[in-house]
């Protein structure tokens, strides 16, 4: 029987994919630019950027702004496991815009997720969901106990989970999400350019250590249509 062809892009993911895991590319290390990786596999550069695309929602690299594209390295086996809409809302892509970061109180909802009390400082720092040249589809706000980082940004060179883990000698273990609907606040609205009222749906994510303490908290507000494709989305 012949073969079946695979597609051009899987063959890149499939490629880059081995040249992380044989240590080609470091942890830390920025891969070639999408120029580069279009001459060298002979194709076009939408289907370069749909392998780096997949790279990035899977966990082995990281979008940095103005800089290209970080190693993270293989990702721990808990993230393969994840259902897709989870994943891709926790891993922070090339279509997350970090808007900026600020030390606030704790509202009541994420001091309960992350087992704290309501007013504990938290770091929190909003990402603007958006494709490249569309519409935003969503915001998300990620929620880290002051106590638990020193950093000023929520977007450290090899991730935010992979730092919280080194610098406090901890493990995620596990990932809760809940999910919900209500309508869109003025702000939401104007943000993501829905039109007012306007329902919308919430998923609250929090990630836990290997002793169940709470790491992180993503609260993420999705418009429907972008919702229901995150549902099914292929990875």
């Amino acid at each position: 029987m012949a073969a079946v062809p695979i597609s051009k892009y899987t063959e890149i993911f499939t490629v880059l994919q081995r040249r992380i895991d044989a240590k080609q590319y470091e942890i830390g290390d920025y891969l070639p630019t999408e120029a580069e990786l279009t001459r060298e596999f002979g194709t076009s550069r939408a289907t370069v950027v749909r392998a780096l695309r997949q790279l990035s929602l899977r966990g082995w690299i990281r979008g940095v702004q103005g800089k290209g594209r970080v190693v993270l390295g293989r990702p721990a086996i808990r993230f393969a496991q994840l259902p897709d809409r989870v994943k891709h809302l926790l891993l922070t892509g090339e279509d997350a815009a970090l808007q900026g970061v600020r030390l606030v109180s704790a509202p009541a909802r994420i001091a309960a997720a992350l087992g704290r009390a309501p007013g504990v400082p938290l770091l929190s720092g909003r990402y603007v969901l958006a494709p490249r040249d569309a519409p935003p589809f969503g915001l998300r706000t990620v929620f880290v106990p002051a106590s638990l980082t020193d950093l000023t940004t929520l977007d450290p060179e090899g991730g935010l989970l992979a730092h919280l883990e080194r610098r406090n000698g901890i493990a995620a273990g596990r990932v809760i999400e809940r999910v919900g609907a209500r309508l869109a606040t003025g702000g939401e609205a104007a943000a993501l350019r829905l039109p007012e009222p306007r329902s919308v749906a919430v998923s609250l994510i929090t990630v836990l250590d290997v002793r169940s303490d709470p790491l992180l908290a993503v609260d993420t507000v999705l418009a429907r249509e972008a919702a229901a494709m995150l549902s099914t989305y292929d990875l």
